[in-house]
């Protein structure tokens, strides 16, 4: 039983680790503030399911990284 959970949760971590690309990607593309906190917290094998469905579920509402004011000249 032991190898069987082993087993499973290196699966999670290879399925995961693509994921959490993804998910930084995506989170650059949108300009979100910290992107690479989303990242990390989809590669933590207990939780990172429940960070990737957060993350779906609020990406466009999540804190975007402040713009570098340009001056009108």
């Amino acid at each position: 039983m032991t190898d069987l959970v082993v087993w499973l949760l290196v699966l999670l971590v290879f399925l995961q680790l693509p994921i959490s690309l993804l998910v930084r990607y995506d989170a650059k593309r949108l300009g979100l503030k910290q992107p690479v906190k989303y990242e990390l917290g989809i590669v933590v094998p207990t939780a990172g399911f429940v960070v990737l469905l957060y993350y779906l579920a609020n990406r466009r509402d999540l804190p975007k990284a402040k713009e570098e004011s340009r001056p009108d000249r």
